[in-house]
């Protein structure tokens, strides 16, 4: 899922992203991968436990971002 669509259902006046977990990956570190526990404002449960993977392509210097959980 895209960064636009994961913020567009957990928008961020409702959820919490609390980062529970960081690394890079990669020679250079072209790829961040993030875990998070998105957390719900108004019961304060953790509704989902996501992984955002940020990889920069060093040819092209484009930039891709995902969630996956």
């Amino acid at each position: 899922m895209t960064e636009t669509q994961f913020e567009k259902n957990y928008p961020h006046d409702k959820f919490k992203y609390v980062r529970t977990n960081f690394r890079t990956k990669g020679t250079m570190g072209q790829t961040e991968i993030e875990e998070y526990d998105i957390i719900s404002i108004e019961t304060g449960e953790t509704v989902l436990k996501a992984t955002r993977t940020e990889h920069t392509n060093l040819r092209g210097l484009d930039t891709t971002v995902k969630w996956d959980w």
